[in-house]
């Protein structure tokens, strides 16, 4: 796996029907400013999945700031399997629970996509309780910030890329 590209098997792991898995060069010191972009299809880089201006009407920059919050890497780690392979609506599958080596080693593929030295942020409002957070629960709380009932994303942010997991459904 290369950092600075998303690994093949992203691909397989995605359900390209309800999520943009995204990963691009960062254009401003202020991430959320490359963030905001790619709300509005301005700077889509390497992408899977849904177009990502067509889920968002207008993110302003006080709400990215207002509804995303700081996650442990192991938290990130239960967060991309749950966009990849969960469901709002029906809860994320028992299996999220159990090792998948195949599974499991994509997810560090992806996170690793983005480089060294990653912080990152989620709308999951779980993410509020810190190291401890359970990301895999059925009933949880969100800042919505797309257009659809449901948009649960996780954003790494390293000192030159963004990658950007998104998780976009409707009841």
């Amino acid at each position: 796996m290369t950092t600075g590209s998303l690994p093949k098997c992203a691909t397989r792991l995605f359900d390209t029907r309800w999520t943009c898995l995204c990963l691009l060069q960062r254009k401003h010191e202020d991430w959320i400013v490359d963030l905001l972009a790619f709300t509005q299809g301005k700077n889509s880089g390497e992408h899977i999945g849904i177009e990502p201006s067509e889920m968002f009407d207008s993110v302003t920059d006080s709400q990215v700031r207002e509804s995303l919050l700081p996650v442990p890497r192991k938290g990130a780690e239960d967060l991309l399997k749950l966009l990849a392979l969960g469901s709002f609506d029906s809860g994320p599958n028992q299996s999220l629970q159990e090792v998948d080596e195949g599974r499991d080693s994509c997810v560090c593929d992806v996170l690793a996509s983005a480089g060294e030295n990653i912080d990152f942020f989620t709308n999951h409002g779980h993410a509020e309780y810190g190291d401890s957070a359970d990301f895999l629960t059925r009933s949880f709380h969100w800042n919505s910030l797309a257009t659809t009932l449901y948009d649960v994303c996780l954003i790494a942010v390293a000192a030159d890329r963004l990658l950007i997991a998104w998780r976009f459904e409707d009841a």
